[in-house]
C-alpha cells in the first residue's frame, strides 16, 4: 500500500481501499489514469450545429477536434486559449462536458414532450443535453440547492438557445408535492465522494476523508427516494455518480431498489454503444467506469423503471 501510494502520489487509505475492491491491477490503472492530464471533451449543441460540422467550425478557429468514441456528441479539442475567446463556444455550438457524463443523459435518453425532473441539475451539463435529446420540446423542472450554480444553468440555456428549462432552487430530499407521480423521466446526478474526477482536482485527493462518505451515501439515498416519488407508473429513473465506491453505486442502488421494490434495473443496451459495456454489466442496468477508460472520468450510471 504505502509503496503503491508513494510511487503514484495518493493518500493511503485510498490504495487501500482501491486494493480490497479491485485488486492489484485496477488500483495501479487508477492511480495512473489520475496522475494524467484530463483530456478537454465537449459536446455538441445538435440543436443548432452537427457534430461534422462542428468539426469544421473548429478547424476554421484553429482548434483540432477529434470526436470521442462513444458519445455521438462528443469531441476532444486542443489548440485554444480559452472557451471564451471561441466564437463557436459563445454562438452556443458546444457545451463542455466529459463523455461519460454524456452517457448518463442518452441512458435516460427522455422522450420529447415529456416531463423531466433533474433534481441535481446545476451547472447543467447533464440538464441542456437532456433538453437537446428532447429536441428542446417538453419540460424540464431543474432543482439544486446552490443559486449562484443555478445562475450558471440559467446562463447555458440561455447560449444553447434552450427554453425548456425551469430552474428553482430546492432541496432535492424535499422535492415539490405537485410533482408526485408526475414525471416521466428523473435524473438523480447525486452528490459524491467525486473519487471519479481526481485528475481534474489532484490536490482533492488530499482533502478527501473517507470519514464522510457514510453521510455522502446517507444524502444519496434519501434524494433517491424524494426523487422516486415524482416518478410515474412507468417512468424512468436514472441515478449516477462521478465516484467509484460501492456504497455510493450499485451499493445505493441496490438498497433503493429493497426500499422500493415497484422499481426494477432496466437493460441498457438499447440506449448505449456495446463497446461502453467492458464488464458485461449493461443487460443488468448498470455501469462503471473506472477512471481512464475510454479516456472518461470515473463514472456509475444505473437506469430503473416503475413498475
Amino acid at each position: 500500500v504505502e509503496h503503491i501510494a508513494l510511487k503514484y502520489s495518493h493518500p493511503s487509505w485510498l490504495v487501500k481501499r482501491w486494493l480490497e475492491e479491485f485488486g492489484l491491477e485496477v488500483t495501479i490503472a487508477i492511480c495512473k489514469a489520475d496522475n494524467e492530464p484530463a483530456p478537454n471533451t465537449i459536446r455538441t449543441n445538435t440543436l443548432k450545429t452537427s457534430r461534422d460540422e462542428l468539426v469544421t467550425r473548429l478547424s476554421w478557429e484553429g482548434v483540432t477536434a477529434v470526436k470521442t468514441d462513444l458519445a455521438p456528441e462528443g469531441l476532444y479539442i486542443e489548440g485554444f486559449l480559452s472557451l471564451g475567446s471561441l466564437e463557436s463556444f459563445r454562438e452556443g455550438l458546444f457545451q463542455v462536458q466529459d463523455e461519460s457524463s454524456m452517457l448518463a443523459g442518452r441512458a435516460l435518453s427522455p422522450l420529447a414532450g415529456s416531463l423531466v425532473i433533474d433534481a441535481c441539475s446545476a451547472p447543467g451539463g447533464k440538464t441542456t443535453h437532456l433538453a437537446q435529446l428532447m429536441r428542446n420540446n417538453g419540460e424540464i423542472r431543474a432543482f439544486d440547492i446552490h443559486p449562484h450554480k443555478l445562475d450558471l444553468l440559467k446562463e447555458n440555456c440561455l447560449r444553447l438557445g434552450i427554453d425548456i428549462v425551469q430552474a428553482d432552487i430546492r432541496d432535492a430530499r424535499k422535492l415539490p408535492e405537485e410533482y408526485i407521480e408526475q414525471a416521466d423521466f428523473v435524473l438523480v446526478d447525486a452528490p459524491c465522494s467525486g473519487l471519479g474526477v481526481l485528475r481534474r482536482r489532484p490536490d482533492a485527493r488530499w482533502r478527501k476523508d473517507p470519514a464522510e462518505i457514510p453521510a455522502l451515501v446517507q444524502l444519496q439515498g434519501e434524494i433517491l427516494a424524494s426523487a422516486a416519488r415524482c416518478v410515474k407508473k412507468g417512468g424512468v429513473l436514472l441515478y449516477s455518480t462521478c465516484t467509484v465506491t460501492r456504497e455510493e453505486n450499485l451499493g445505493q442502488v441496490e438498497d433503493f431498489l429493497s426500499r422500493h421494490p415497484w422499481f426494477v434495473l432496466e437493460d441498457l443496451t438499447p440506449f448505449l454503444p456495446e463497446t461502453a459495456d467492458r464488464r458485461g454489466t449493461m443487460p443488468k442496468g448498470y455501469l462503471q467506469f473506472y477512471p481512464g477508460e475510454n479516456r472518461m472520468d470515473g463514472f456509475f450510471i444505473a437506469r430503473m423503471r416503475k413498475r
